[in-house]
This record gives structure tokens, sequence and C-alpha cells, in this order.
């Protein structure tokens, strides 16, 4: 029963309309996540236990017991992950930390030995979550104090923005050529290039309490606030979807643009819970603690995530 977790399906149906869910809800992995990121067809997330850390690969049609280790390191744990194709060959780039500190670091996603690319600091990697993230060219994550920047290959690291020195929880997105990010609850951009004007001037919006969760589209940006108001802002106009609940820890939607299928998840108390938001469904489902990496798959009502019980996928 360690592995099984009771689903509260709430379906919210708009009067005089008819709805028919598929649902169907299945463990990808039976083990925690502590990143979590998905390619066309597979899955590669990190986790660790007593012993050490594990990158994993696996296919998004998998059950438990079909992953495959890519790299694994004793007495160390792994963070976000992000992957990018270079020269060729895909990659994989995650936070580490051991006991000479901590440092990204960069693996084959066919496996082998892991190459240390950046000796970093003040990144809460077992906290933040979406908080490593490239453009295929460079690399870019959130400190305490700054959005920072390196090739891709390794190199020079380089502060793109200032922020206020709080632990960045929030992550980071890619909106074309300009990264989406969280300082305290300002909502900011800067160019992936950098910037010659103030993080004022380029204030997308200033929330009512601390930014938790962060999801940006090509016409706009998904927000979660600390007192549960999930927030979209598109063009000019900003439409709160969620007034109040647990705290957002991930969103995501399966288009390039605002709207279509939407999925948050929220925490509180060691509690969570997963909402999906298609045309007339609404579903509220309670799911693992720690919850984050919601990802719908893009063209389809498909979400995966991972909490506490492992890592999930549910179509509806």
């Amino acid at each position: 029963m360690s592995h099984l977790i009771r689903f509260l399906v709430l379906l919210l149906v708009i009067p005089g309309a008819v709805s028919i869910v598929n649902a169907q809800s299945g463990f990808v992995s039976f083990r925690k996540p502590d990143g979590l990121i998905l390619s066309t067809g597979n899955l590669y997330f990190t986790s660790h236990d007593a012993a050490g850390a594990t990158l994993w690969r696996t296919s998004q049609t998998s059950v438990p017991g079909q992953e495959t280790v890519l790299y694994w390191e004793a007495g160390a744990r792994f963070g976000d992950i992000v992957f990018a194709q270079v020269g060729g060959a895909f990659f994989g780039y995650f936070f580490a930390s051991n006991a000479s500190g901590l440092s990204i670091k960069r693996v084959s996603l066919t496996g082998g030995p892991a190459t240390v690319l950046a000796t970093i600091t003040n990144v809460d990697i077992a906290n933040s979550h979406r908080n490593l993230l490239t453009d295929g060219v460079s690399l870019f994550w959130q400190d305490d104090v700054a959005i920072r920047k390196m090739p891709i290959g390794g190199g020079a690291v380089t502060a793109l923005d200032p922020v206020s020195p709080n632990t960045p929880t929030a992550g980071l997105a890619l909106q074309g050529g300009r990264i989406i990010y969280a300082s305290v609850n300002n909502i900011r951009f800067v160019p992936t290039t950098g910037a010659v004007t103030s993080p004022l001037v380029r204030t997308i919006h200033t929330a009512s309490t601390r930014v938790t969760a962060l999801h940006a589209v090509s016409n706009g940006v998904y927000w979660g606030e600390q007192n549960g108001a999930v927030r979209l802002k598109a063009g000019s106009t900003v439409t709160t979807l969620r007034a109040s609940g647990p705290v957002p820890t991930s969103i995501s939607n399966n288009q390039s643009t605002s709207g279509g299928a939407q999925a948050w998840t929220r925490c509180g108390n060691q509690s969570c819970e997963l909402q999906f938001v298609f045309s007339i469904i609404q579903v509220n489902q309670a799911i693992g603690a720690d919850a984050f990496g919601v990802t719908v798959k893009p063209a389809t009502r498909t979400v995966f995530w991972g909490d506490a019980a492992g890592v999930h996928r549910r179509a509806f």
C-alpha cells in the first residue's frame, strides 16, 4: 500500500453541459523525483536515497521497473534537469550537490560519465523546481541574488539580472528570446542576451503575494501565488483562474498559446492536489505530498507530474 494513492476526484460540470472524462491513472515510476522533464517520447528525472543520486530515463508509456539508469553518484543529490541537442548528440544538464559543493553537470542521454560544467552557490536545489533552463545555446538559472547564464558547453558564468535575496522557488520560463522569472512578487523578463534597461521597466506584473510557480506561453504568462491564486496575463489582460487555496507548485498547458488543457499542482500541510481544466471539464484530484513538475503533453490531455509516491501519468 505504500505506493498507492487514494484518488479523490471531484468533477465540476457547467450546468446543462455534458462531460465525458476518459480518466486513466498510473505510475510511471515508484521513485520520488527531485527533478523532472519530458522530451517528445521520454521522461528524464533525478532521484536520491541514502547511498547517492541517480539520473533516470524512461518512456512516457512505461510502468515502474522499466527505468534506465543514465548516471549514478555516491553521496550526492541531484535537482532540476534539462536537455539539449549539441553537435548532433543529446545531453542532460542537471544540478548536483555533494561533499564538494554545488555544481551543474552534463551527461549523455545514452548514459555515461558526467562532466562538471560550473561550480555554483546559493541555489536551493531541494526546493526549487524548473530553475535550470536552456535555449540550446546557453544555460540559465536563478540563485538568491541573480539570474545567471553560461555557455551550454561550459565557460564563464555571467549575471543577467539582479533579484531580491530570497529562495527562488518559482523557477524560470523561456518566452522567445527572453527569460521570465520572479523576484519575490515581481514577475519580470530579461533578454537571453542581457539587458540594458532597469528590471523595474521590465516588470510584467506585480503579484499580491510571493510568486511560487511560473509557466510562459507565446502570448502570456501563468503564475501561482503564495495566497493560493493562479493567474494568467495575456496581452494586457489579467485573468484569475483560481482565487485561493493551497499554494501552487507548478503550472502547465498543452499548447504554445494561453488556454487549451491546463493543469496545476497545489500543496499545503503535506497534502497536495492536481487540478485539470479543459473546456467544461474541471477535475480536482488528491495526490501525494511534495508535488511538482506538472506537464500537459502538447496537443493531448495527458498529464505527468511527480510527488512523494513517484512519477505519475494520467489521461483525461
